[in-house]
């Protein structure tokens, strides 16, 4: 079948690699902002062992082999997971440092998007240790969540060939919100933080209302936000770096891990080591 191999990193991409491609029928090598960017077409009938193959040998290299319909068009759908992916921050552990419990909550944090926790179970118990913050929280908070380097580059990849760009989030809609607003993504969903006012003073319940976005949701939230703008799942991308987002991975028609905990970067059919979000583009859009 006809595939395109491509190749992503952040210096030269060794001829030793290139050589592990069997017979190419043509090639591009392209600078880019992060370093270096190759595509090459070929044949091949196992694409699956030929991905497996040289990603065992490709180091820092991000490695995609697609095919179609992928290998030959740009994607339609972008969907991101935001906290350290599309953000380097995690948004609970932002707010539970203002309620003192920031060190317990990392380590729930890190051991959920590893997979060893239940993800929705975890995020009750991190949630409940905000109980009794201010709202105003959501103001000192908002600033620190730093996005990723390239990440506005990924968005204006996704908008210069007319692809729909989205989040879904473990995160909040307090703060993803006014984010995916700010960014003018087409799509987000995210947990909803209960309050009630006690002495005049809007305050944090400790409780998420409504529907958690959990592994499961996050795979609804592509194939709906699909469904509703008529898009072939086969030509959307799905992006996120923790156990959390892998559901997600198997509804999308590319999967790619960035920066990922292990089990996630395994599962994905892109894993991208270095720390540049808009190397993406190069797998979803052919591009940057």
């Amino acid at each position: 079948m006809d595939i395109r191999v491509t190749l992503a990193a952040m210096g030269p991409i060794p001829e030793s690699l290139l050589a592990c491609i069997p017979t190419p029928i043509s090639k591009t090598v392209d600078r880019t902002a992060y370093g270096q960017r190759v595509n090459v077409y070929t044949r091949h009938d196992e694409p699956d062992q030929l991905r497996q193959a040289l990603r065992a040998v490709a180091g820092n290299v991000a490695v995609g082999v697609l095919t179609r319909p992928l290998a030959a068009q740009p994607a339609r759908l972008l969907l991101m997971d935001v906290d350290s992916t599309l953000t380097t921050t995690e948004a609970v552990d932002l707010l539970a440092h203002h309620a003192g419990a920031g060190e317990k909550v990392a380590e729930i944090t890190e051991r959920a998007m590893r997979g060893e926790l239940d993800f929705t179970a975890s995020l009750r118990e991190r949630v409940a240790t905000l109980g009794g913050l201010p709202v105003a929280v959501f103001d000192d908070v908002a600033p620190a969540m730093t996005l990723s380097p390239g990440a506005q580059e990924l968005i204006r990849a996704a908008r210069s060939v007319g692809a729909k760009v989205g989040v879904t989030s473990g995160g909040f809609t307090q703060l993803v919100g006014p984010l995916a607003e700010r960014l003018g993504l087409d799509f987000c969903h995210a947990n909803e933080l209960e309050t009630e006012v006690v002495d005049g003073v809007e305050r944090l319940t400790g409780r998420v209302i409504g529907t958690v976005v959990n592994r499961e949701q996050k795979a609804r939230d592509l194939l709906r936000f699909a469904h509703a703008h008529g898009i072939d799942p086969e030509l959307t991308v799905a992006v996120g770096d923790g156990a959390n987002d892998l559901d997600m991975f198997d509804a999308a028609g590319l999967s790619v891990a960035y920066c990922a905990k292990p089990v996630t970067a395994a599962a994905a059919d892109v894993a991208i080591p270095f720390a540049r979000l808009d190397a993406v583009a190069a797998f979803a859009f052919n591009a940057g």
